[in-house]
């Protein structure tokens, strides 16, 4: 996998995979996360259910840093009950 200049970024790097936090999906560089075929940790899937997991777990992890002040409020779609239209 070609990386082009994200490889010059510093992050860590483990057979031109980056290795993320599975948890947040935060890099070895604060602030940035990444997410999909590009990642890497141990146990990875190579799934593209892995990868929307991944998204989901970095806005989660990013979230409070772009709204710092606010508390995170949600819902289940299966509790809110059949939209109405």
């Amino acid at each position: 996998m070609n990386l082009g200049p994200i490889a010059d970024w510093g992050l860590n790097l483990d057979l031109h995979h980056i290795t993320i936090d599975p948890a947040t999906s935060q890099t070895s560089s604060e602030g940035i996360c990444a997410v999909g075929d590009i990642t890497t940790y141990p146990g990875k899937l190579k799934l593209i259910l892995c990868g929307f997991s991944e998204a989901a777990m970095a806005a989660h992890a990013i979230r409070p840093r772009v709204y710092p002040d606010e508390e995170l409020h949600w819902e289940y779609s299966t509790t809110k009950g059949v939209p109405q239209g």
